[in-house]
């Protein structure tokens, strides 16, 4: 075959190999564009904060140089099954009530000692409509970013694996009736995980939920969590 020939054939090869090759990054979020609000944890007290209640008290809760320990129960979680409809409400969650749009963050180290364990930023507009948005233990991919967005029945989505990860950034966006949901390891780039519309209702509750719903005690740590009330323009950029 003459050298002519053999370099039509190649070519689209090698034009197919480097496209196939090639890697689009994950577009990220710069953090410095939102103000960090105070902690609202450093406002807790024995049992709750002059801003922030429980739902589902741990009998176990300490605050010790920052860092929020929170004991939680065998079988305790928020999940209304899509399969069968049984239901659980039983996992601690630490709120503030929210009127408007804000910007919700939380930095998070789940005890992974079991499946489904995890901590999450949680909005609650009531007992049946809810976003749970988490670092879990996942039955399927393990550590993993997962969000379960609940309009009387409970979806359940697995999102990006952090094999390596321990501690994590969690941010849920408010705008109006909207709500996305972000995550990143270093706190300085966010990547967007989600994008939901809920039912309206001008005052929500928002915190942290810290579950593990099978057979064993967990021992889970908050590192902040803090709620700035900010319009964010772009709800897949978070800008």
């Amino acid at each position: 075959m003459k050298l002519a020939n053999r370099l039509i054939w190649i070519i689209p090869f090698l034009v197919l190999s480097l496209v196939s090759c090639s890697h689009t990054p994950l577009t990220a979020q710069s953090a410095s564009t939102h103000t960090i609000p105070a902690n609202l944890l450093s406002t807790l007290s024995a049992s709750e904060g002059e801003r922030l209640r429980w739902m589902n008290m741990p009998d176990v809760v300490s605050f010790e140089k920052g860092i929020l320990s929170v004991n939680t129960a065998p079988g305790t979680d928020f999940f209304i099954d899509p399969e069968n409809g049984s239901s659980s409400a039983s996992a601690p969650f630490l709120f503030y009530e929210a009127n408007g749009d804000f910007v919700a963050t939380a930095v998070v180290e789940p005890d992974f000692s079991s499946t489904w364990n995890a901590v999450s930023v949680m909005v609650m507009l009531d007992a049946v409509n809810w976003i749970k948005f988490a670092f879990e233990y996942s039955d399927a991919t393990g550590k993993s970013i997962v969000s379960v967005v609940t309009k009387s029945l409970s979806d359940d989505a697995n999102g990006v694996r952090l094999p390596d990860t321990d501690k994590v950034w969690l941010r849920v966006i408010r705008k109006g009736d909207l709500y996305s949901m972000f995550w990143s390891v270093n706190g300085e780039q966010f990547y967007m995980a989600r994008l939901t519309r809920m039912k309206s209702q001008a005052i929500v509750k928002v915190g942290v939920e810290a579950q593990s719903p099978l057979k064993q005690a967990a021992t889970h740590k908050i590192h902040y969590f803090g709620v700035e009330p900010k319009t964010v323009t772009n709800l897949r950029t978070g800008l």
